[in-house]
């Protein structure tokens, strides 16, 4: 992706966003901003997801990819970023709008609607909602064309999925978004620091 496409990415993400915060401010949807109450068996899942979901993270950066994935995947925005060491505060800015538009569509407005106006039950709720989530990772296709990073993004982001809807009934909007953009972040730091930072190094 050649720096204008990145350019027009970014400008559309920031208007998609802004526009998608102004509800917001109308009282759409605000109960699910702060936390609700919690107790042990909340903390509890919250607790092992967070170890699952970093565990499966680990296990993917050291045996999801192969040699052809990893030259691909090397030029991710967030990767590229810690590499060259260009641009890196902007980048993650960004890429933290990014996570936002992405909670606000999914948690925020999808799950909330088939939760809260449609009264769907739970579990059928963050299922619905994660493949959802899921399946807009499939611009991933797009953007690698490699069905190995495919099918790593389309099933890591349906587990999280279902972790951040649990978050998101349970502990708000806010605290979602920084558990996503932290997993997403260190999913990235850790492909780096394993695959990229020694070559970089080397030479």
């Amino acid at each position: 992706m050649n720096s204008l496409e990145k350019n027009r990415k970014y400008i559309i993400i920031s208007v998609i966003s802004l526009l998608l915060i102004l509800p917001m401010f109308f009282g759409l949807y605000v109960e699910n901003i702060i936390p609700q109450a919690i107790n042990l068996y909340t903390f509890l899942i919250i607790f092992g997801g967070l170890i699952v979901l970093f565990t499966l993270g680990e296990l993917i950066d050291i045996f999801g990819f192969n040699t052809e994935s990893l030259e691909l995947i090397k030029e991710h925005d967030v990767i590229q970023a810690l590499i060259t060491k260009k641009k890196r505060l902007v980048i993650l800015s960004l890429f933290l709008l990014t996570m936002i538009m992405e909670e606000l569509i999914f948690r925020y407005y999808l799950l909330s609607f088939l939760f809260h106006s449609l009264n769907l039950d739970f579990i059928l709720v963050l299922i619905i909602s994660s493949l959802f989530f899921s399946l807009y990772h499939f611009h991933t296709w797009f953007t690698f064309k490699n069905l190995r990073i495919l099918g790593i993004f389309l099933i890591i982001s349906f587990l999280l999925g279902l972790f951040l809807g649990f978050i998101f009934i349970t502990l708000g909007f806010f605290i979602c978004v920084i558990i996503h953009s932290l997993f997403a972040l260190l999913f990235y730091f850790n492909l780096f620091n394993r695959y990229f930072k020694t070559k970089e190094n080397q030479n």
